[in-house]
């Protein structure tokens, strides 16, 4: 009995030694062909394609195609704000030297596991060389923008120095939601070429470069206390304002060891809007007229305006200082003066309706009397406030007549005040004026003036003077 099972005991171990032996070398086998055959293993996919017991040149076109159509979504908030997909967005992927070196990494003796286990590449691989267009990726990100701006973005600032309870304090940065086209662009393409099929949009915000944590804007803090009470005022043209501690406080940038200087580019902008609110050159006057009451007057060249460039790096100057200060702008042209008006109480008014003409010399009329201004249509007298620029006794002017002939005319008394050529001078030629006489016998744009009062007319003012016209 012991015998017999010994035996069959024997037998069982040469029948599984053989069974071994033949899988052993079906093993083997099977390897070396799968490795022979450079195919994919059992249970191998890639973009969702089965692509088991397929070469790479052979897997490649399915691979390539779903890949085309692979959708990717730009998300915000946990929502879509844009989706596209390759083929729409311009982008062509070649597959096949990825899925070679896939074919090459493979693990061929361990192709049994491979049946049970599925060895895929996750909708998020990168897989195969990414190419899209420059214009094509213009487009994209304009596509993108273009539809994350149909919400509402908001801006992102800077930690700054603010002014708040008489000193100076940090407000805090603010993170917004307003896109960096630059963070946008380097997002997408970095996506993918890695295959990410989701693209935060958070991940492209313009992000804040001075936090309240900086440490220079913490040294800048304490070296800027000074503007916080310093006072800061302004004589322009008659009017009298300081310039309010905020607006000072917009204008200081620390540098990274934190010392403070101005931004020059905003201390600017405030200057031009002092200039646009106080100039008077080239702008509209309200002018008391002699017989027509208040009128507006427009044009001329007399007038003043603030050097904005000269006046912004002065004024800098001056905050910078930390002290206390007044001034008054430094200005270009003519008129400026603390009354609050440019042409001031001695000037000379022409008033073309009732062709008659005044001289006020300290706000007293030195004379006054008819004349007759230019002939309506291309020689009627500019309208405007200009100023005698020179002053000559027998001058001789010269012009073209409306024949086109030139005329030379010789004159006691010459007072140009435009740079056409327009000016006050006596006239014995004119045999009469005031009333309409103008309209039919007008002069080429200048003041005729009786011969007898224009001497008193070049003798009561100097040159600058104000000539309003209208």
């Amino acid at each position: 009995m012991e015998a017999n099972i010994i035996m069959k005991h024997k037998r069982g171990l040469i029948i599984g030694g053989s069974i071994l032996g033949v899988l052993a070398v079906a093993y083997i086998a099977t390897s070396l062909i799968w490795q022979n055959q450079h195919t994919f293993l059992p249970n191998t996919e890639v973009a969702g394609i089965d692509i088991s017991g397929k070469t790479a040149a052979q897997a490649a076109p399915q691979v390539n195609h779903a890949l085309d159509h692979r959708t990717y979504h730009v998300i915000e908030n946990g929502q879509t704000q844009y989706a596209f997909t390759s083929k729409s967005a311009g982008i062509s992927i070649n597959t096949n030297q990825e899925l070679s070196k896939l074919i090459s990494h493979q693990n061929y003796w361990r192709w049994p596991v491979s049946l049970i286990a599925s060895a895929q590449a996750d909708d998020d691989t990168t897989v195969g060389d990414v190419t899209i267009a420059k214009s094509d990726l213009q487009t994209l990100l304009k596509n993108i923008t273009s539809k994350a701006n149909q919400t509402k973005r908001t801006k992102t600032e800077n930690a700054k120095l603010v002014y708040k309870n008489n000193a100076v304090a940090i407000q805090k940065e603010v993170q917004g939601t307003e896109l960096s086209q630059a963070r946008l662009k380097t997002l997408v393409t970095k996506s993918l070429s890695e295959g990410k099929s989701q693209i935060s949009l958070k991940d492209a915000y313009v992000a804040p470069t001075v936090k309240s944590t900086s440490t220079s804007l913490k040294t800048a803090q304490g070296k800027a206390q000074k503007y916080a009470t310093e006072t800061a005022t302004y004589h322009i043209n008659g009017h009298k304002f300081n310039i309010p501690h905020d607006t000072i406080l917009s204008w200081i940038q620390a540098d990274h060891q934190g010392n403070i200087k101005l931004n020059q580019t905003a201390v600017e902008s405030y200057v031009k809007q002092l200039n646009d609110k106080y100039h008077t050159y080239h702008t509209t006057r309200t002018f008391k007229s002699t017989s027509r009451g208040t009128v507006k007057v427009s044009g001329g060249f007399y007038g003043w305006s603030i050097k904005t460039a000269a006046e912004a790096k002065a004024l800098s100057k001056e905050v910078l200082a930390g002290k206390d200060f007044t001034r008054s702008p430094i200005i270009n042209g003519s008129g400026y003066n603390k009354k609050g008006t440019d042409i001031g109480n001695t000037y000379i008014e022409v008033d073309k309706v009732n062709q008659h003409m005044w001289v006020y010399v300290d706000g007293k009329v030195k004379v006054s009397t008819d004349v007759v201004t230019g002939k309506p249509g291309k020689h009627e007298t500019t309208t405007g406030v200009w100023d005698v620029w020179s002053k000559q006794h027998n001058a001789t002017l010269r012009g073209d007549n409306d024949n086109g002939s030139s005329y030379t005319q010789p004159v006691s008394y010459w007072m140009p005040f435009d740079d056409t050529g327009e000016g006050i001078h006596d006239s014995p030629w004119q045999p009469r004026y005031g009333g309409t006489w103008y309209k039919t016998h007008g002069s080429h744009g200048c003041v005729n003036t009786p011969p007898t009062v224009m001497a008193k007319v070049f003798a009561a003012v100097p040159t600058g003077t104000p000539v309003v016209v209208f």
